[in-house]
């Protein structure tokens, strides 16, 4: 009787791995934070040569993928959804022009972050955060791309270019 027991048990615990080695190969699980990169340079079929900027933090990820002229981008967005979920999982991407020539605040329903996604083109050198508090200031490389995410809470967000100018962000949902 015993023996039999075990047995059962093997065949129950060989089917939930089955079960969960399937959903992991199919991405129904999530993609962990360390292999989002490399996640969206396949699903995306970016060049290895390609440099990143990205930003992640606990419910979301940005990317931005470029070549080191600058003359294409492609950005990724994902997102960790909320129960049984065990990393990222892809929302949205491509090369749209609000990326390449703007900043573009990136929302998704149902998730209390943004993200902003740029490929700086307007020489963006600071991000002001202000919550009625405090003023925090997060300097940016103005030669660079960049991606930062933020709660949609934070309070009012202001990007400076080099010259001290404000830089307005557009509103993208995805």
């Amino acid at each position: 009787m015993l023996k039999k027991a075990g047995r059962i048990a093997a065949l129950i615990l060989l089917m939930i791995v089955v079960f969960v080695g399937f959903l992991y190969f199919r991405n129904d699980i999530g993609v962990p934070k360390s292999k989002l990169e490399s996640d969206a340079r396949a699903s995306q079929k970016i060049r290895d040569g390609w440099l990143v900027q990205k930003d992640v933090s606990d419910t979301m990820a940005a990317l931005i993928f470029y070549p080191e002229d600058k003359t294409d981008h492609t950005f990724s967005i994902y997102v960790n959804r909320p129960g049984l979920s065990f990393g990222y999982f892809f929302r949205a991407g491509g090369d749209i022009a609000a990326t390449e020539k703007h900043i573009a605040e990136f929302t998704v329903e149902g998730y209390n972050e943004r993200a902003f996604i740029s490929m700086n083109g307007q020489a963006v050198e600071r991000l002001e955060i202000d919550d009625g508090n405090t003023l925090n200031v997060v300097e940016i490389d103005s030669g660079k791309p960049f991606a930062v995410i933020l709660p949609l809470n934070a309070g009012n967000i202001t990007f400076y270019d080099k010259d001290g100018n404000i830089v307005e962000a557009y509103k993208e949902a995805v």
